[in-house]
């Protein structure tokens, strides 16, 4: 057998592991997403998927992508005995912070000849829910999980997990009550980077627009004021806002319209995400704001908006695809210690949205 077909035939044992934790009509990802996660080529994946659509495993829809059969008429989908299986949970492989994960998860899983399974949560503990209790009732040798932040909290799939003595590390953020190691990013060194540097680019006036309160925004809100108060700048509450929901559609848009409308208007904004920076600089440039000489913006995850917008904006970039890496040597390396803890820190890549002269 040549390198290709082995090859082939890995990536075909891959989606088949794949397809058996999605649900009948869930979609796979593009194929160019399937492409870099299992580090195939298109080629290859196009084989793949063919074949498992003959075997009734799939089924394509024009124009629209390829699904999961309602009752598989083909081969029965069980795990391998004789491979091991790594289970991926994230909220949305599509969203901009979280292929670097998939990535550095799936060049460990690689070069230990792992399968990975990735699953999406939409941010859903039921999702989540259900996806944990796939994955232990599959055999999976270890979890990755960045856990989901929407919905009613469920701990029980992670106490089966414990249970099964199936190892699980915790990825980018963590689940209060759990034991279990952890890769996170330093979420208070964001906010503080991000307004200190404002502050020495002699902004006076400097306000956080966020997305809802949970964990990883209340820890940038803290960074910001520490090096507000750090500066003897009063911390405004007026000039703080969390948004209602997690939707991105629109984010950041209306609420900076709010605060530059605002008798005495912020100066500056620091931004929980690149997505909310846009929406402030779309708002500030309607309004005839100058971002960097009037307004000065900075967002978080120095996303690929960064380079796009009219003013690049000013950004802290977290080592996402290493922090998929650590959690999976963690994973291979089933770490004694429970709550060990691996805290990366990010760093600010300045650029012309948050320079005011």
């Amino acid at each position: 057998m040549n390198v290709n077909s082995l090859r082939y035939m890995q990536v075909k044992e891959q989606l088949v592991q794949l397809i058996a934790s999605l649900k009948p009509h869930d979609r796979l990802p593009s194929r160019t997403i399937l492409s870099e996660t299992y580090q195939a080529a298109r080629t290859t994946i196009e084989r793949a998927i063919s074949e498992l659509i003959g075997e009734g495993l799939l089924y394509a829809r024009d124009g629209s992508g390829t699904y999961v059969t309602e009752k598989p008429t083909g081969r029965t989908i069980e795990p391998d005995k004789g491979i091991a299986n790594w289970g991926l949970l994230i909220p949305d492989i599509l969203h901009y912070i979280y292929p670097g994960i998939v990535r550095g998860v799936s060049d460990i899983a690689s070069d230990r000849e792992i399968n990975l399974i990735i699953c999406n949560t939409d941010n859903e503990y039921e999702k989540q829910t259900k996806y944990i209790h796939k994955l232990a009732g599959s055999g999976v040798q270890g979890v990755v999980i960045v856990p989901a932040i929407s919905g009613t909290v469920d701990l029980n799939p992670f106490y089966r997990l414990q249970e099964a003595d199936i190892p699980f590390v915790f990825c980018h953020r963590f689940v209060e009550g759990i034991q279990a190691p952890r890769v996170i990013s330093n979420n208070f060194y964001a906010g503080y980077i991000a307004t200190k540097h404002l502050i020495a680019n002699g902004y006076e006036r400097i306000a956080y627009i966020s997305r809802p309160v949970y964990s990883t925004s209340s820890e940038r809100y803290q960074g910001y004021v520490s090096a507000l108060m750090e500066a003897n700048i009063q911390v405004r509450t007026e000039w703080v806002l969390f948004e209602p929901t997690f939707e991105t559609e629109g984010e950041g848009y209306i609420s900076a319209q709010r605060m530059l409308r605002m008798e005495e208007r912020p100066d500056a904004i620091f931004c929980f995400n690149d997505g909310i920076a846009k929406g402030v600089c779309d708002a500030a440039a309607e309004m005839g704001l100058a971002v960097g000489s009037e307004i000065g913006v900075v967002g978080c995850d120095n996303t690929n908006i960064c380079e796009t917008l009219p003013i690049k904006l000013t950004s802290v970039k977290f080592q996402t695809y290493e922090m998929g890496a650590l959690a999976a040597q963690l994973l291979q390396e089933r770490p004694s210690q429970d709550n060990q803890t691996v805290v990366l820190q990010p760093e600010l890549w300045i650029r012309e949205s948050s320079l005011k002269n």
